[in-house]
């Protein structure tokens, strides 16, 4: 393997990690940001009031893209304000920061539109069937088998801590407190990421307009920032970099939302733009991670994508990506659902990862419910396997 190869790969993927990826996901990140801190209020005030319709509620925030959405209904079942079968429904709904990457896909053209609505219905539509079905069977973290087995005492009823006066879930979330230097570089560099961010969207939507008049253009690997090709080749270097900074600064390895995350986000416009720059950085270093495996597993092993592919498809496939479901966090998830973008793994080995991971919404409940945590993980993963083999058996691949 010639130096010269190791240095073409890591370049390429860095900058496609930006140009292909990172900048439409940024664009959604703060568009669905944006939505929550307008809207957030309203959907948990509506979610406490009507508990016959809750797992539909709680599907519906696991569906948004992002892991906002489920983490705010975690605390609401520590507070008594949600069934259990919600918090089921929200977790298999939800695909976290991974969804961005697979609509990322969609846009550029990687994948199909008709499969990432597909992997969204379905994972909608398995939500909240086995959140009715958990609480029609009276299944519970003190009951993990519901009306067919003995009530498990597994911890203690005090971790629920019921408010009676119904304080708002948000008024109530943690919030940021500027902790060392990591917090000065988010909240000082975000700016200059965003500008980076956007004269890179221009470029990428240029791209896909160039490559639509001409099927065979290609943008060449190019360090000349005095060309078009190099110049652009640089903005993806710079937004990568710039990405993993941010990274590294906000200091969560696996996941990046968290309850005081979501609470800043939810309470200043400033603090939805600098931890929409966060997350979006968070997508691109483990989008970037995945290329980078890929490409230097196929390198390393002499075979091609059609070769990787023939070991993501079939029985095996779906168990594994159920099983990498289990992994607290998005990055990992991440990793999984890039392969399906790069068509190493196939449309049901996706959808069982996608009803499996639980994103960042583990988490907050770990904090205040661990036996819910422990055994959500296992109420979802049973599902995606289910769902899995069914569409293995039907052969359905949108």
């Amino acid at each position: 393997m010639a130096g010269s190869e190791v240095v073409e790969i890591i370049i390429l993927s860095m900058r496609d990690a930006f140009l292909a990826v990172t900048v439409f996901v940024a664009a959604m990140v703060f568009l669905f940001s944006w939505l929550q801190y307008a809207t957030s209020g309203k959907f948990v005030e509506y979610i406490k009031r009507n508990k016959r319709y809750q797992p539909v509620i709680g599907a519906l925030m696991g569906l948004t893209p992002g892991c906002g959405g489920a983490i705010v209904v975690m605390p609401m079942f520590a507070r008594g304000y949600v069934t259990y079968g919600t918090v089921v429904a929200t977790l298999i709904a939800t695909l976290g920061d991974a969804a961005f990457v697979l609509i990322g896909a969609a846009i550029v053209g990687s994948i199909s539109l008709e499969s990432v609505i597909a992997v969204h219905a379905i994972s909608f539509f398995v939500g909240v069937l086995w959140g009715y079905l958990i609480d029609a069977t009276g299944t519970t973290p003190r009951s993990p088998f519901g009306r067919l087995g003995k009530s498990k005492d597994i911890i203690s009823d005090d971790e629920i801590n019921v408010h009676e006066n119904q304080q708002s879930t948000l008024d109530d979330m943690p919030r940021e407190e500027p902790d060392g230097i990591g917090y000065k570089i988010l909240h000082q560099g975000y700016m200059l990421w965003w500008i980076v961010t956007l004269i890179g969207l221009v470029f990428a939507i240029l791209l896909l307009v160039w490559a639509a008049q001409d099927p065979d253009y290609e943008l060449k690997l190019s360090l000349n920032p005095f060309t078009l090709d190099g110049f652009i080749t640089w903005i993806g270097l710079l937004g990568t970099t710039f990405s993993v900074i941010l990274y590294i600064a906000q200091k969560n390895w696996f996941a990046d939302d968290t309850e005081a995350t979501i609470g800043d986000k939810l309470h200043s416009m400033r603090e939805t733009m600098v931890h929409s720059a966060s997350e979006t950085a968070f997508v691109t270093f483990w989008v970037m991670i995945a290329y980078l495996v890929f490409e230097f597993s196929m390198l390393l092993s002499g075979v091609g994508e059609d070769d990787m592919a023939r070991y993501g498809d079939g029985i095996f496939a779906v168990i594994v990506a159920s099983t990498i479901g289990l992994i607290p966090g998005c990055g990992p998830q991440i990793i999984a659902i890039t392969a399906y973008t790069k068509d190493m793994i196939s449309f049901p080995a996706l959808t069982a990862n996608a009803i499996s991971q639980d994103g960042d919404a583990l988490f907050p409940l770990l904090v205040r419910h661990k036996s819910a945590s422990l055994w959500a993980t296992i109420h979802t993963t049973i599902p995606a396997i289910i769902t899995g083999m069914l569409l293995l058996l039907f052969n359905y691949s949108p």
